[in-house]
């Protein structure tokens, strides 16, 4: 380029202004560069080299209201910068910027102020005629843009010229509107405007397809709006849409847009972008009779290519803006989900993350437990409201006590710790894995309408007064004015504040609103709120074994998903996934460690929500989040519970040390204590020699005989349990009974002390003796009448038996010892023989003494069994096989 050639930027969405600029400085050496808009002028000044800027001294930054011709001052100082206004006072504040120059548009002033600028002759060209300034109102520019060329343009009217301005001054516009919703309705605007419709409108697709909705309007009535759509197929807009090619129809009588909205006059081009159709932007004549002609539609082709543009603009900048807040989401999740190792802190977190990022009313989490195959509840969340008919229903005929209560306006407790509870109750504290369940009827005027039921996954430590019942009756009624409220069910954030508040008040897990069908035979729920956490059994759980679709999705780590648009489901995991009730739920791998270990399931109980790929993006995010929190939680749980497990056989160790102790002790003073016992006995047996059978002393000395050689028994039986077993000593004939009978007199007095009532049944004739080594079996029975005894502690009518009975077809002794106390739990029955394994608190037990029973007898050849109900008592089995030997036959 000449180094004499000046470069002028021109800043002004009024093309008009653009071309008088140009012819005022026709004759001088200068290259022009255009900005449209305020951006477009920061941009072109940052990045360029100008000699002087020409502005419209009116255009401002849309987002602020802030001058471009200041702005542009302030950006640089050195350049000079002229700016265009029918009033050149309008700008009196010039921000402290020295370089503007403010001037009436007119092609003298221009050329004269320019030139002088640039440091260049001011004489006008040879036969150029003076023009009058441009007067035009630079305000009446709608927004910034500049027109394109024209050749291949018709010759318009003026005022079609003026909506050529238009249509190129709001595309410019466009490119500085970021928001999808503004851009819709600028476009729709200036549609109806230039064609001089009454209604315009933009229909766009929606997620499910099929159908066009109305995302933008002008001219049509609110009522008529708000369920607009168009379905794609044999519609005008449909056509449009699928084709690409606009429709015009003029007079030719009333057209169908929809169903019963019919228009005079109608004009749909397409809104194309890269060879895709997108949308439909469209203006309709109901009332009037006026018609649309090709130069209307020639406008509105225009206005579609550049709305294109903007719309796909507005998309991805949403898409962007999504995107950046769902990142910033899941780092807060992330943030949370990480900052409790407690197992039972990160179980809530997982859940209320996933209800606030995904955005779902309903979330489960289920670990699959591999050696009982069962894929087991550790957590459950709702904030589910149901729209009507469609929560769970209770069937009335299998819940009993809730009939009762609806019938009577009772209050009762459900537990399944009450034998009186019926069996249709506790089948559903079992399947639902509930310890506890409180019923609340919902009383309105003088008819029940429900019930409100408080459930608890564990035995709660004080149930509510009756005041506190009745308080939750108003608040349910509260609920349930919400509830008949459209509004409320699609806003639901008050009526839960009020059932969070009646969860505390009540100290329940979760509760849930259920209303009486017409019949009355059932209870339909409405709304459930609040959150279980499963620790150990019992918990809900789903039967691997029978649903082996699942356990191979599982093993597999398929995601699964129910909606209305999904592929047919497998009918294991359709009856998994329909345990939400839910009308889209999915359900995403658990993967611990690299393994699977569970599924996570979100869900959406309301009637417009399908889950997406982006909710099933965004969920699996927060669950890949998820599992590193639960494996380091799990860890430290493991941890935590192998390091009591440590104290616990430590302090049990340092228990069985003392009771050792205690055993030498009673053997040192068994031992010590049996040398006058025998000193006493031998003496009064020789008093008794010299008194006569007559005499007063006599019976005296025979009670003093009596009470030494009971006493020395006594000593010889401590000191036979006390002896230490030596593996090497050789094994005896014992007679079974002779050492029942021995322990029984040791501990006989300590166990009726405290009111419990012995029952022997032990033959009087002798049976076949057992091999053992001398004082082993002895233990048995001693830690199995002491267990009995203390089971039966605080029971009343308290009976503890033992019973003794040859078999010959066995060869075998069989030893029963029973008690009617609260028996054994079924859940660790098979733990009671486990080393170490007690229910007592620490420092009462050492949970040795069943194991070393078993020990015991097994070392004999024998076993020891044990069988329990629970409120009735428990009996162990001791067989001892009957061997032979010596001279026995």
């Amino acid at each position: 380029m000449n180094q004499n050639t000046k470069s002028i930027l021109i800043v002004t969405s009024d093309y008009s202004l653009v071309r008088a600029v140009k012819e005022a400085l026709a004759h001088l050496s200068v290259t022009f560069q255009i900005g449209y808009s305020h951006i477009d002028g920061l941009y072109a000044l940052e990045n360029g080299d100008f000699d002087a800027v020409v502005i419209d001294a009116l255009m401002v930054n849309h987002r602020d209201g802030q001058s471009t011709l200041i702005k542009l001052a302030q950006l640089n100082h050195a350049i000079p910068m002229i700016g265009l206004a029918n009033d050149p006072g309008i700008l009196a504040d010039k921000g402290g910027s020295s370089n503007i120059t403010v001037i009436v548009p007119g092609e003298t002033m221009i050329r004269q102020t320019v030139s002088l600028a640039l440091g260049l002759d001011t004489s006008p060209p040879v036969d150029a005629p003076e023009t009058k300034p441009n007067t035009k109102n630079l305000t009446e520019a709608p927004s910034p843009a500049p027109l394109p060329a024209t050749s291949d343009m018709p010759d318009v009217t003026a005022n079609s010229a003026e909506k050529l301005q238009t249509l190129f001054a709001l595309s410019r516009s466009l490119t500085e509107v970021l928001d999808l919703s503004e851009v819709l309705n600028r476009v729709v605007e200036a549609a109806r405007r230039l064609t001089n419709a009454e209604e315009g409108m933009i229909l766009l697709p929606g997620d499910e397809g099929g159908q066009l909705y109305l995302r933008a309007k002008v001219g049509i009535d609110i009522e008529v709006a708000r369920n607009f759509r168009v379905k794609t197929e044999d519609t005008l807009a449909g056509q449009v849409f699928g084709t690409g090619k606009p429709v015009l129809i003029g007079a030719q009588g009333p057209q169908k847009v929809k169903t019963e909205y019919l228009v005079n006059a109608l004009l749909y081009v397409p809104i194309n972008y890269e060879g895709l159709c997108i949308g439909v932007l469209g203006v309709n004549n109901k009332s009037t009779e006026a018609v649309f002609d090709p130069r209307h539609q020639d406008l509105l082709m225009n206005l579609a290519a550049f709305a294109a543009i903007a719309i796909e603009n507005a998309r991805i900048h949403e898409e962007t803006v999504e995107h950046t807040r769902e990142l910033q989401t899941l780092v807060e999740a992330s943030q949370v989900l990480n900052s409790s190792l407690s197992l039972d802190k990160t179980l809530p977190n997982i859940c209320e993350q996933l209800l606030r990022v995904v955005n779902v009313n309903y979330v489960a989490i289920h670990e699959w437990d591999t050696p009982s195959n069962q894929l087991r509840t550790s957590a459950r969340c709702f904030r589910t409201v149901w729209n009507s008919g469609n929560g769970p229903v209770i069937d009335l005929s299998k819940r009993l006590v809730v009939q009762y209560a609806l019938e009577k306006s009772t209050f009762p407790v459900i537990t399944r710790r009450d034998a009186s509870t019926p069996e249709g109750e506790i089948e559903y504290l079992n399947r639902m894995g509930i310890d506890t369940i409180q019923i609340v009827p919902i009383v309105g005027g003088e008819q029940v309408l429900g019930i409100i039921q408080f459930s608890y996954v564990r035995p709660p430590v004080n149930l509510p007064p009756p005041d506190a019942l009745q308080r939750i009756q108003l608040m349910t009624l509260e609920v349930l004015a919400m509830l008949s409220s459209q509004s409320n069910l699609s806003k639901p954030q008050g009526m839960f504040r009020v059932l969070e508040n009646a969860n505390q008040l009540i100290g329940a897990d979760w509760c849930e609103v259920a209303l009486l069908t017409p019949d009355r035979q059932s209870l339909v729920t409405q709304v459930a709120l609040g959150m279980g956490i499963w620790s150990s059994e019992p918990q809900q759980y789903v039967d691997l074994f029978q649903s082996t679709d699942l356990a191979e999705s599982i093993k597999s780590q398929q995601i699964i998903v129910r909606n209305p648009n999904a592929s047919k489901m497998t009918n294991g995991i359709k009856q998994f996934l329909e345990m939400t009730h839910c009308r889209s739920a999915v359900g995403i791998p658990l993967i611990l460690r690299g393994q699977p270990q569970g599924v996570v399931v979100f869900a959406d109980s309301r009637r417009g929500r399908v889950l997406n790929e982006r909710d099933i993006d965004v969920g699996r995010a927060v669950i890949a989040q998820a599992s590193t929190a639960l494996s380091n939680s799990y860890l430290l749980h493991d941890l935590e519970r192998s390091f009591r497990e440590l104290k616990d056989t430590q302090e049990r160790l340092v228990q069985t040390a003392r009771l050792s102790a205690m055993g030498e002790l009673a053997a040192a003073v068994a031992h010590q204590i049996n040398n006058p016992l025998t000193t006493i006995m031998v003496d009064s047996e020789m008093m008794l020699l010299d008194e006569s059978p007559d005499s007063q002393n006599y019976k005296s000395l025979q009670a003093i005989h009596r009470a030494g050689k009971r006493a020395s028994g006594v000593a010889r039986r401590l000191l036979a349990i006390s002896r230490p077993n030596d593996p090497e000593s050789p094994p005896e004939r014992i007679d079974v009974v002779e050492t029942i009978q021995g322990v029984l007199s040791l501990v006989k007095a300590h166990i009726e002390r405290d009111h419990i009532q012995i029952i022997s049944q032990l033959p009087e004739e002798p049976l076949p003796p057992v091999w053992a080594v001398q004082g082993l079996v002895d233990d048995i029975w001693l830690n199995l009448l002491l267990n009995a005894h203390d089971a039966l502690m605080g029971c009343e009518n308290a009976q503890l038996g033992i019973s003794a009975s040859y078999t010959p077809d066995s060869d075998q002794l069989e030893v029963y010892v029973w008690d009617n106390g609260p028996g054994i739990p079924e859940k660790i029955i098979e733990n009671v023989f486990k080393p170490f394994f007690t229910t007592k608190p620490v420092g009462e037990g050492t949970g040795l003494g069943l194991h070393i029973c078993r020990q015991t007898a097994e070392r004999v050849g024998g076993s020891i069994t044990v069988e329990s109900t629970v409120g009735k008592g428990a009996r162990f089995l001791v067989r001892l096989p009957v061997k032979r030997g010596g001279n026995d036959e």
